[in-house]
């Protein structure tokens, strides 16, 4: 294959056309708006006035001190939103409301087993599903037969014991619950 390619030819420089002139803009007298015609002396008046509303209901709202404190606590209770974005307080009301439902039911489930001891009632408090905290609260309970105060002597009191009450608090002693016959 042979280069045929004949040689550019130099052309000559492209002369820089004059740039025509923008349209000149048929002059026509400038029509104000309602808005930009000057206020006047009642409009003056009624601006002035204006002004002096708004700065009285400033000064009176920066004596709301007690309010913005009660706001402040207010967050204080409810969470701050700024401290957690994407809770709202209704999401916030939900937890709160379904934790006090499970310390009452920690609380209905210790009562109706005689449970006492705070240690037991925590353990409860940790479990959530109900039949477990059931389960758990009817071991506690087993585990907590013994007695709360001793059992009275009958030898201790102002008269000689007789030997039939002797038998009887001895039986007592070691069956509290059963009758004798």
């Amino acid at each position: 294959m042979s280069d045929t390619t004949t040689p550019a030819t130099p052309t000559a420089p492209v002369a820089e056309q004059p740039k025509p002139a923008a349209p000149a803009a048929p002059e026509t007298v400038e029509q104000r708006d309602a808005a930009d015609a000057p206020l006047g002396q009642p409009g003056l008046k009624a601006l002035q006035a204006e002004r002096d509303r708004v700065t009285a209901l400033e000064n009176e709202l920066k004596g709301f001190k007690p309010l913005r404190e009660q706001m402040d606590a207010l967050r204080g209770i409810f969470g701050d939103k700024a401290a957690d974005p994407g809770k709202d307080i209704v999401t916030t009301l939900q937890e709160q409301v379904a934790e006090m439902r499970h310390d009452t039911l920690v609380e209905r489930v210790a009562r109706s087993h005689g449970i006492n001891d705070d240690k037991d009632v925590a353990v409860l408090r940790a479990i959530k599903d109900e039949s477990l905290m059931q389960q758990l609260a009817e071991r506690l309970k087993a585990s907590n037969t013994g007695p709360t105060s001793p059992a009275p002597d009958p030898s201790q009191g102002s008269a000689p014991i007789s030997e039939q009450a002797a038998q009887d608090a001895a039986y007592a002693a070691f069956f509290p619950d059963t009758p004798r016959k």
